[in-house]
């Protein structure tokens, strides 16, 4: 039985985890919080609680990084200092992980790498990010990339909708959406966890692969139909486009051989 430790057992963690134990996998996870461990251990999975701040602190880490993959779900903070702070927190990390048997990383990134530059791009595209947190993803993508003790695959996933997390409830909340014909980039939970469990059955490494969905609706159709599944009166919408990206993933089929479950966003409202 594989061994799977997921550092950030989140929104996107959690049910990884589960999903990784119902296929068979035994799973480690961690959080920052006393009250998580116990829902953890109910969910059948090995709990740790591991704080990057920036340097790791925790207790039973070697056996935390005692796994055949380790899975980091860690995006950086908000804070002034994001870029250098998020940088030194898995460069802890691996520190730690070179002292284990563990060879294999999967980095859970984001499509900000790429920045808006009104084009489309793919995984072979350069990494031009426009925000901060961009930026401190794209410099950990090349340290893990660089590190040659490890094989690391990197998933660069879009914005991420699912139970509790849809863009549209806020966007809603407003009385005018602006730009109204900016083109979405987004990926269900329910494929993220497919595509990372395609990842490990597929023992694909030293890959970047670009988890979005096939289809990019603009803001006027997905917010329009949100508005009607929700309930809520049709919002006012302005015309108009501001800097965008429209991302494509050339891997999800060439080396994953992936179906989504949500390849239009809309179907998943």
């Amino acid at each position: 039985m594989k061994t799977i430790s997921i550092l950030g057992c989140g929104w996107l963690g959690l049910p990884l985890a589960e999903a990784l134990i119902n296929d068979g996998y035994s799973v480690k996870g961690s959080t920052t919080s006393d009250l998580k461990l116990s829902l953890l251990e109910k969910k059948l999975i090995k709990p740790f609680k591991i704080i990057l701040n920036p340097e790791l602190i925790g207790v039973d880490v070697e056996d935390f990084f005692d796994c055949d993959v380790l899975i980091i779900n860690i995006p950086p903070l908000r804070r002034d200092d994001l870029v250098e702070f998020h940088f030194l927190q898995i460069e802890s990390v691996i520190r730690h992980l070179e002292k284990s048997d563990c060879r294999k990383i999967i980095f859970i990134s984001s499509t900000s790498v790429y920045g808006n530059k009104n084009n489309e791009v793919d995984e072979g595209s350069k990494s031009l990010p426009d925000t901060l947190s961009g930026e401190a993803l794209v410099i950990v993508e090349n340290y893990l990339r660089q590190n040659k003790n490890f094989n690391t695959s990197i998933i660069r996933f879009a914005g991420l909708i699912g139970p509790d997390r849809n863009p549209a409830k806020f966007a809603l909340s407003a009385s005018v959406i602006e730009n109204a014909d900016t083109p979405l980039n987004l990926i269900h939970l329910d494929d993220c966890i497919g595509i990372i469990k395609s990842v490990l059955g597929n023992d694909v490494w030293n890959e970047i692969i670009n988890g979005v969905c096939e289809n990019h609706p603009t803001r006027r159709e997905f917010y329009s139909a949100s508005a009607k599944k929700l309930n809520l009166p049709e919002p006012e919408f302005k015309s108009g486009i501001e800097p965008y990206k429209i991302v494509k993933s050339k891997k999800i089929n060439s080396l994953l051989y992936y179906k989504f479950k949500y390849s239009n966003p809309m179907d998943s409202l």
